[in-house]
């Protein structure tokens, strides 16, 4: 009669094969997950420390940062009563008219509308008393006449910004021919009566906030409550006149 109990060799290769089975099961289903669930905490946690950082920098900055956009408060303020309370439209129309024709110029029309809407960017949002006031005008002359007539607007004592400037060829008749020229530009007032009214959004005037004009324009927008609108009002701030000097229009139709 055989034996049929199995050698302890055998024994031995079928016990290690079935914990090896049970070793590569646990480190596939369980060990390895967990590493993998382990390393994305890991990553996790590295990103939530860098944020951290990131916030502990600005809330140290943040004193310093109150004070710059008090400050600012107070020069924008100053720079939106330095505003005329009235139009003037009839001085601004007649100085505008002087300097196109000292450069030049052929002013064809010219168009004024009071709270009128400008075609540019419309999310601007000017301050309570702060009235638009937009200017379309038609004109003829030289490339080289049309600069300066821009250059002229620059240098004129108003707060202005140019929200339009297209040129256009009629007829090439010589190597330095007449252009027509459409410009749409916008002046403003301020009026005490309405300073505290409730500022409404889609005022004329408005521009891009990365253009000259829309840094102009930062100037007279409501308060500044984070780094970037400080930023704005900073590069407005040298845009602002004193009192009784002339003030630089913010031109964002400029050609260069």
């Amino acid at each position: 009669m055989k034996d049929n109990k199995l050698e302890p060799r055998i024994l031995f290769f079928i016990v290690l094969a079935l914990c090896l089975g049970t070793l590569l099961l646990w480190y596939t289903f369980r060990y390895k997950s967990r590493l993998e669930e382990i390393n994305a905490l890991k990553a996790e946690i590295e990103t939530t420390q860098a944020t951290l950082d990131t916030y502990k920098s600005a809330s140290a900055q943040l004193p310093e940062l109150r004070k710059t956009v008090a400050q600012l408060e107070v020069e924008r303020a100053a720079f939106v009563r330095a505003l005329p309370e009235k139009s003037e439209m009839g001085a601004l129309v007649e100085e505008m008219r002087r300097n196109a024709a000292a450069s030049g110029v052929t002013i064809n029309s010219l168009v004024a509308s009071a709270n009128g809407t400008a075609s540019g960017n419309t999310s601007t949002v000017l301050p309570g008393g702060v009235q638009p006031i937009r200017i379309d005008m038609e004109n003829t002359g030289t490339f080289a006449a049309m600069f300066r007539t821009l250059r002229a607007l620059e240098t004129m004592n108003r707060f202005t910004t140019i929200d339009g400037l297209t040129m256009a060829l009629p007829e090439a008749t010589s190597t330095d021919p007449a252009l027509t020229n459409s410009l749409t530009m916008t002046v403003y007032t301020y009026d005490p009566a309405l300073a505290g009214a409730v500022p409404a959004e889609g005022t004329a005037g408005a521009a891009p906030a990365n253009s000259p004009v829309g840094a102009a324009a930062s100037a007279v927008a409501p308060g500044a409550a984070n780094a970037a609108a400080a930023q704005n009002a900073a590069a407005a701030e040298a845009t602002t006149p004193p009192a009784g000097a002339p003030a630089p229009a913010a031109s964002g139709g400029t050609v260069q």
